[in-house]
């Protein structure tokens, strides 16, 4: 198993368009939006690939046979090779990786969980929308130098390079209360025409709605950007699986979601 050199990443670009799930921030990774890593089988002509996004969302990918690629990555997951500093997230294609995983979750080095694609209806989304009462609190644009210091743990910080970068390719909505961004509305990844949203909202202001009603202004700017919004999330995560069902989304897939812990 080699680590590619960033200015090799696109090597695996085309393979990862193919994959017909949601891969928008394994292709951030590719395009330099956000840091990561990849390792490969081949710096020539990879036909395995894992990519770690610095979310740590990470995309095992290609031919799952390789054996030498397969225990070298078991040696990566026990923190025998290269480094890792946090819990990686994984998600496989193909389906051929299963085996591969159900031995590892034997052993005890992984756990399975599922996580959730969707697909956005718009004619459910504004029949839903009209239900909803004009809230009291505005809804704003995220100012540019206030981007980053949203805290938590799905934030933009650990999706872009910098908050000029996001700035240059979409917006963020907030609600802002006593002065705090208390939920605020983002763009996880964007590729194409496709905008991954992402969300979140201080501890002290969930469970008023308010993730809704950002989330909502969020796919109004899409809708009005020729942009298409996509949403995914693991399976119990139940705040953001309702979230998604009430915004309109469909779920499509439902694919299998290995935690790796540090």
């Amino acid at each position: 198993m080699f680590e590619l050199d960033k200015k090799s990443f696109e090597i695996v670009h085309e393979a990862v368009k193919q994959i017909p799930f949601n891969m928008l921030m394994a292709r951030s990774v590719i395009q330099g939006h956000v840091d990561g890593r990849i390792f490969v089988d081949s710096c020539e002509n990879p036909k395995t690939f894992y990519i770690v996004h610095s979310y740590c969302m990470t995309y095992l990918c290609g031919y799952s046979e390789n054996t030498e690629f397969n225990n070298s990555l078991i040696n990566y997951f026990e923190g025998k090779l290269f480094s890792r500093t946090k819990d990686e997230w994984l998600q496989a294609y193909s389906r051929e990786w299963d085996d591969f995983f159900l031995q590892l979750i034997e052993k005890g080095l992984v756990s399975r969980h599922d996580r959730v694609n969707f697909k956005f209806a718009a004619e459910n989304f504004y029949e839903k929308y009209k239900q909803v009462e004009k809230t009291r609190y505005e809804i704003t644009s995220v100012p540019v130098d206030k981007l980053f210091d949203i805290p938590g743990s799905v934030v933009p910080k650990v999706c872009w390079t910098s908050p000029e970068q996001y700035a240059k390719m979409a917006e963020a909505f907030t609600i802002i209360i006593d002065g705090k961004l208390a939920s605020t509305a983002f763009c996880s990844a964007l590729h194409d025409n496709k905008f991954e949203i992402g969300i979140e909202t201080l501890e002290e202001f969930q469970g008023k709605g308010f993730a809704y009603l950002v989330c909502a202004k969020m796919i109004e700017y899409c809708l009005a950007n020729g942009l298409e919004p996509i949403w995914s999330c693991r399976l119990g995560n139940t705040g953001s699986l309702n979230l998604a069902k009430k915004l309109g989304f469909v779920e499509i897939l439902r694919m299998p979601y290995y935690h790796i812990p540090l």
